[in-house]
Parts: C-alpha cells; structure tokens; sequence
C-alpha cells in the first residue's frame, strides 16, 4: 500500500512583526520557478502555496527534483503534479523539471530531502536547485529550537561542524540563524537568486517568539515569514 500525505489547511501566515499576511502566495511573492529547500515543512509550503496561486486564477505546476510521496488532497484546478512512481512508494520528477516552466504561470519545485526532521545542513549533492529556478524557498521547523542536535536535525554532523557544536548540544535561535544565512547552511547554492526564509510549526506563543527572534537576526534582504497549519492530533 502507498503511504500518501496529507497536508493540513494553513492556520496563520505571521509577518516577523507578528501581524498577519493577508494570504501565504502574496506575502511570499513567489517567482515563475521556485525552488524549496530546507527541512521542517517543505511539502506543506510546497502545496498550500500552489494551492492558493490557483485559487486566485494562475496556472501552477508541481514536482520534485528529489522523491516526495503522493498526496491524499484533492488538487483544485489550476494546480497540477507532475511525477513518476519511484522506489519505495514515492514519486520522482523528470529529468529537466525547468522544461515544465512553459505549461504554466508558476512552476514549484521541491528541491531537498529532511527525512521528516525540522532542522537539516545539505551534504555535498544538496539541495537539487533547477538551473533556471528564480527564488529559492528555505523552510526551517521551529519545533527543532531548544533540543538536541543530534535529536532534531537531519544531516547532524554537517550541522555540528557548521555551529561548532556537538550533538548533545541544544539548538538556539542563534544556531538558527547561522544556518539559514551561511553558504554551507540553507544558503548553500542559492546564488544571487531571491532568497526567502518560512519558519514553520510557530504552533505556540513560544515558537512565535522564536520565530521572531531568529527573523530580526536576518539580513535585512531576506523576506521571512512565520506560518502554523491545523493540528488533526
């Protein structure tokens, strides 16, 4: 049997003042090829936000660049995946995944692997960003803020070496934001392409105002946003 995901409706989008974006799409101001990196959220940022550039009208295309595994919910029109089956149950996409750029308005790429941890640093072969991508998305899980290295993150002795730090160590917001800033961290890769950081899983007044700590740590030039999804638990 595949095992298929189910992405849960968006509860608040958070500018790092902590007022509300209007919607996901306009606060992200998403470019024509996006790709998604990071850990801690990616699929759900992947899908909320094709689903609602096609709610207000546009043409979005969906895939991947690494695997991902199908989703339960329905696609509205307007938003359409495109994948193969690979091992395990998941879906791989094609070769050239920018040659999709020309059947739609938005083409949404999903770029990294995180193994369902919040937190990760990319190995030598990550994040697999298209060659014509136009605005890189890097997804950070505040739930991974406070705990153990070793525990949280994805790729742990990359995030070791990068924080000088060992695994038993806590992850600060300051650890945080080293890694979305640093070339060998969520910016590996990115270039001079448009960079926007989405700290997701601000479920709870404290991940909000770690969220808010690690945004105003940023360089000025990097649009972040705070977002939370509804909780079937």
């Amino acid at each position: 049997m595949i095992e298929k995901q189910l992405i849960r409706p968006l509860r608040y989008v958070l500018l790092p003042d902590g007022s509300r974006a209007d919607s996901f799409a306009s606060a992200v101001e998403p470019g024509r090829i996006v790709s998604v990196i990071g850990a801690g959220g990616k699929t759900s940022t992947l899908f909320t936000l094709g689903w609602q550039l096609a709610a207000a009208g546009k043409t979005v295309m969906l895939t991947t660049s690494t695997r991902i595994r199908p989703f339960e919910n329905p696609f509205p029109a307007g938003l359409q995946l495109t994948a193969f089956p690979a091992e395990k149950g998941k879906l791989q996409g094609p070769e050239e995944p920018d040659l999709l750029a020309e059947n739609a308005d938005h083409l949404l790429i999903e770029a990294d692997g995180s193994k369902g941890l919040p937190v990760k640093a990319p190995a030598d072969h990550e994040p697999a960003i298209s060659k014509q991508t136009d605005h890189v998305i890097a997804v950070l899980g505040l739930s991974g803020i406070g705990k153990p290295i070793a525990q949280v993150c994805h790729r742990p002795e990359r995030v070791c070496a990068l924080l000088h730090k060992n695994g038993e160590e806590l992850l600060t917001a300051g650890d945080a934001a080293l890694l979305i800033e640093s070339d060998e961290g969520l910016r590996k890769d990115v270039g001079s392409r448009r960079f926007t950081v989405i700290l997701n899983q601000a479920d709870t007044e404290r991940e909000v105002a770690l969220g808010r700590t690690i945004a105003a740590m940023l360089s000025s030039d990097i649009r972040c946003l705070l977002t939370a999804y509804e909780n079937f638990d």
